[in-house]
């Protein structure tokens, strides 16, 4: 499963995925001292970043399925930003924010995984700030992607 098929499940084709440079990539691998993994940089300099619609939360809480839902992808800019106000707050060290569920909680790479600079892909994991906790949720970003695209659409109200 890819982002380009999350992006035609989840999002609007009236709100097109927003595009991804190189550079603002570069920029969050320097504030870090990391290479993001492969998969990641691949999905979103060739997709962007999707926004995914109400949808996919509808379809995780109606189907009672134990999946955190995906709210937002952040831009290179908002990594930053974000990541370093959690960290601020309480969000392990080690942890690079590039995705939120809508309630705080962050979907995050670590550091100790990007370390060797070389990595093709790394696990996701979910920092949830109301426990301080923080759980593997997927061995991929492509992975992970592919939990929402492997999940069946809620039907809206007048198609039931």
């Amino acid at each position: 499963m890819s982002l380009a098929r999350f992006n035609e499940i989840w999002s609007s084709p009236n709100y097109p995925p927003k595009p991804v440079s190189e550079e603002q990539l570069i920029g969050v691998e320097q504030r870090f001292g990391v290479r993001l993994p492969a998969d990641y940089r691949e999905s979103v300099l060739s997709v962007g970043l999707p926004s995914p619609t109400i949808a996919l939360l509808d379809a995780i809480v109606e189907r009672e399925l134990d999946v955190h839902s995906l709210s937002d992808l952040y831009s290179p800019s908002e990594i930053i930003e974000d990541t370093v106000g959690w960290h601020e707050i309480g969000m392990p060290r080690q942890l690079i924010a590039f995705a939120s569920d809508g309630c705080g909680n962050k979907f995050c790479f670590d550091t100790d995984d990007l370390n060797d600079g070389q990595a093709d892909s790394c696990a996701i994991w979910f920092f949830d700030h109301d426990f301080g906790s923080v759980d593997k949720t997927a061995q991929s970003f492509e992975a992970w992607i592919g939990t929402f695209c492997n999940i069946e659409p809620w039907p809206a109200e007048n198609d039931r």
